[in-house]
């Protein structure tokens, strides 16, 4: 199919999938009030493969069939490959503001990972690495948008998912056929579920060896979205179906949380990546280092979002007129900085890149390390900034429906700005309020304080496996030194 359009993508979700909002099962996701805008949203990413504007740096020739594929799924072999894939990220996240953790590219980076690794899933069954190569090549020729799954239900963290009272809480495999393997329980967080062609549900989580009930956990697969027996239940959407003016995000960046539910689905044989083993398993996940390859997304889409949040912040502060005040000037700079130093971090992790695993090379993984441990209260810090900035203005926010009623000159001059109309000081108020504020804007803060996990666990992580020899050699060689010139005289 080579690379599609936004009607062709918007043409795939007319399916039978079976998506559940609000108490409904959703018909039609490209027509339903509360869902159709960010399909459009979406469409239009897909749209800017076949912009003149943008099409050139959206695609690359497919190594198999040489047609135009998504280079998201290119496997870099160079520093340039990875530039040259940074600049098709840019695009995406611009097109978005950097409001879409998840655009296609996020888990087609992802698969491609898999990809590089795939001889790790064959080590003890070369079908699962045969199946891993074939799933990359079908996806990326036909352009299709996936979602993903990690987590198990919150049911009882305390105990392990094989402990539960219901052993299908968490998903396991209830049989085989010589068609393939059936599993039920659930999956979550599979956003972007309602917009995707397929759901990647990799193993990702460490199974107890010690447990012989782990190997019924120890399935990873992928499989299309309207497969017979799997749902989706969606969140409450935070796009309400009103007036765009006053839910300006929210209206159109709203990529939707998902739990997966598999009611005795059926994976096909040549879909699944890794059963039954859940040594190898355990092992692939320890050395299955996709972030890698992800966070050069994740950092172009921050700086993305960065620089939209920072023209927020400034346009504020100068529409109320409190930019004359050093302190405000001093929090503005310090986004700066933020955007800075997401900045560096990317074109470090670029530039040391090398190999790793499999084909190809993977980009540093130091710079990766702080920035996912950093970025998240970073983020935090700025919403807190633009909260402080704006103050009872984000409250006190009229809606479009009253600046065109009765009273619409009442609030032309009470709610002028300093140098800006009523109209335009209110437009820009809602905005923040819809980034900081709102539900979407909470989950916002949310996606970016979990989404590539607590950053407690990321720390604690790190301090075990940190090599810590240059650090302590260092203070060896100062009390070496202290001692050859007669210790503290």
């Amino acid at each position: 199919m080579s690379v599609r359009s936004g009607e062709q993508f918007l043409e795939g979700l007319r399916d039978d999938r079976e998506i559940w909002l609000e108490g409904e099962r959703v018909k039609d996701v490209t027509a339903h009030p509360k869902l159709a805008r960010m399909a459009k949203t979406l469409a239009g990413v897909y749209d800017l493969q076949h912009n003149p504007d943008t099409r050139d740096v959206m695609a690359f020739e497919s190594p198999t069939t040489g047609d135009p594929i998504s280079l998201s799924y290119m496997i870099p072999h160079s520093v340039d490959d990875l530039v040259r894939r940074r600049r098709a990220f840019e695009a995406t996240a611009r097109h978005s503001f950097g409001m879409l953790g998840r655009t296609p590219d996020y888990v087609n980076v992802v698969v491609a990972a898999m990809r590089q690794m795939a001889d790790c899933y064959g080590e003890n069954d070369a079908r699962y690495r045969d199946n891993v190569i074939n799933y990359y090549e079908y996806v990326s020729e036909n352009d299709l948008c996936l979602t993903h799954t990690f987590g198990h239900p919150q049911t009882n963290r305390a105990a392990d998912i094989s402990q539960l009272d219901d052993p299908y809480i968490a998903l396991g495999v209830v049989d085989t056929t010589s068609e393939g393997v059936i599993v039920r329980g659930a999956r979550l967080l599979a956003t972007l579920a309602p917009f995707s062609d397929e759901i990647v549900a990799p193993l990702y989580r460490p199974l107890r060896p010690d447990l012989p009930e782990s190997s019924m956990y120890a399935i990873g697969f992928a499989i299309p979205v309207a497969t017979p027996g799997l749902k989706f239940v969606c969140r409450q959407s935070y796009d309400r179906g009103g007036s765009s003016f006053d839910y300006p995000l929210s209206g159109f960046y709203d990529e939707m949380d998902c739990m997966a539910i598999f009611d005795d689905v059926l994976i096909p044989w040549e879909r699944v990546f890794s059963y039954d083993d859940v040594e190898l398993g355990n092992e692939n996940i320890r050395r299955g280092r996709w972030w890698r390859q992800y966070m050069q997304q994740v950092a172009v889409k921050n700086i993305a979002k960065l620089d939209f949040m920072l023209g927020i912040t400034h346009k504020l502060a100068d529409a109320i007129g409190i930019n004359i005040y050093s302190h405000v000037q001093e929090k503005i700079s310090e986004i700066v900085d933020i955007r800075a130093t997401v900045n560096a971090y990317l074109r470090a992790a670029e530039v040391d890149a090398g190999p790793y695993l499999g084909e190809g090379i993977w980009p540093a993984e130091e710079p990766w390390h702080a920035m996912r441990h950093w970025f998240p209260d970073a983020h935090t810090r700025i919403v807190w900034i633009i909260e402080q900035l704006s103050a009872s203005g984000l409250m006190l926010t009229p809606t479009e429906k009253d600046m065109q009623g009765p009273i619409a000159d009442e609030i032309a001059k009470y709610y002028q700005g300093a140098s800006v109309g009523a109209q335009d000081r209110i437009r820009l108020f809602r905005l923040a309020w819809d980034l900081v504020g709102s539900q979407f804007g909470s989950r916002q803060a949310l996606y970016e304080r979990f989404f590539n996990g607590d950053t407690v666990i990321l720390r604690q992580r790190r301090y075990a496996s940190y090599d810590y020899s240059a650090a302590l050699a260092s203070v060896d060689r100062f009390f070496e030194m202290a001692a050859g010139h007669g210790g503290a005289d």
